[in-house]
């Protein structure tokens, strides 16, 4: 059975790119990977693949201790992941929802990578001019679990958070949609092994839930 898709009860639907869109996590890996060697820094899989809805910045700050630049080391990672862009492959089970809404009702990309680095991966793949609108990591000044990439996304197609849909794939970026206000759909039951059947219908986890009203009430 295809991934749950609810286009009556949204005006709007926002996808995440790495993870979501797109099966890019062993080609973004071993970009930074690359890059943080050269620094004499060495990049457990594990502990990559457990942050995946951090941006590139997030984590060069962090393995650093704050002693690179990481805006310029982000630069030297998407230059060595644009040497091969082909190595990463469109999720299908998702990118087919885009591709039956598009020209419906307003599709967004609302992510933490690189604006450059996704907007080339798309021309690769053929998915350019699919959606209204890419929102990126240098469009605002925190990334996710913080709402602003969404709230953007939302603003820059004119549809209320509220009337949005996004479909993630990292507890963070989950809970981003959940403070942005935004229903969502975790996506990861269904990226690489599809169920044979549907999961029960749920928005987002319960601890994201939670987090929401919490920041409701806050």
């Amino acid at each position: 059975m295809p991934l749950i898709s609810r286009p009556e009860d949204a005006d709007c639907l926002v996808f995440d790119w790495d993870g979501t869109l797109v099966d890019s996590t062993s080609a973004n890996y071993r970009a930074l990977a690359g890059t943080l060697a050269g620094y004499g820094i060495t990049l457990d899989e594990d502990w990559y693949r457990a942050r995946t809805g951090m941006s590139s910045d997030e984590m060069i700050d962090v393995l650093s201790a704050g002693s690179l630049d990481a805006v310029a080391v982000s630069a030297e990672r998407d230059a060595l992941f644009l040497q091969t862009p082909g190595a990463v492959r469109e999720l299908s089970v998702v990118v087919d929802i885009a591709r039956a809404h598009a020209g419906r009702i307003p599709l967004a990309v609302a992510s933490g990578g690189s604006g450059p680095v996704i907007r080339a991966t798309m021309r690769t793949l053929g998915l350019d001019g699919l959606f209204d609108t890419v929102v990126t990591r240098e469009d605002v000044r925190a990334g996710k679990p913080e709402p602003d990439i969404f709230r953007l996304a939302a603003e820059r197609v004119g549809v209320p958070p509220e009337r949005c849909l996004v479909y993630e794939d990292s507890d963070e970026g989950l809970l981003a949609a959940a403070r942005a206000g935004m229903s969502a759909i975790d996506v990861r039951p269904w990226r690489y092994h599809p169920p044979r059947t549907s999961p029960p219908h749920s928005e987002a986890s319960p601890d994201v839930d939670t987090a929401s009203r919490k920041d409701r009430a806050s």
